[in-house]
């Protein structure tokens, strides 16, 4: 397998919705940084800790597009479009967002080492162009 098909199946293993549950946790360092759209930024630990909460239930989540993927030694970096349909804190969510993802090549393993996503926009709405 290619370092390419590695992260393109680490993206659509943390895009897809499993058992009630996202998988990024699985694939990130512990020192993994992540950014809200807030611009807030969570731990690895944060992170789980706010997808275990009961602010937050999942119904839906799927990789719409990957669209772009660049390799260079041990580090990547990918660009990638989800669909999610979750509430948080009540509020209902149903929304495309793209998200960015640096990977490092760790004993042979790619891993998650810094995430970004965007505000999500209507699914009825143009889909980013990139």
């Amino acid at each position: 397998m290619t370092d390419q098909e590695a992260i393109t199946n680490i993206i659509n293993d943390m895009a897809t919705l499993k058992n009630g549950q996202l998988q990024g946790g699985t694939h990130m360092t512990d020192s993994c940084i992540f950014i809200r759209p807030t611009g807030n930024p969570l731990s690895k630990k944060a992170w789980q800790a706010m997808m275990d909460s009961p602010d937050v239930s999942i119904t839906h989540s799927s990789l719409v597009a990957i669209n772009k993927i660049e390799v260079s030694g041990e580090m990547a970096y990918a660009c990638y479009t989800t669909h999610g349909k979750f509430s948080y804190k009540g509020t209902i969510n149903d929304d495309i967002a793209v998200l960015t993802g640096v990977f490092r090549k760790i004993d042979g393993i790619w891993k998650l080492i810094h995430g970004q996503r965007s505000s999500g926009r209507k699914p009825s709405d143009p889909l980013p162009q990139f």
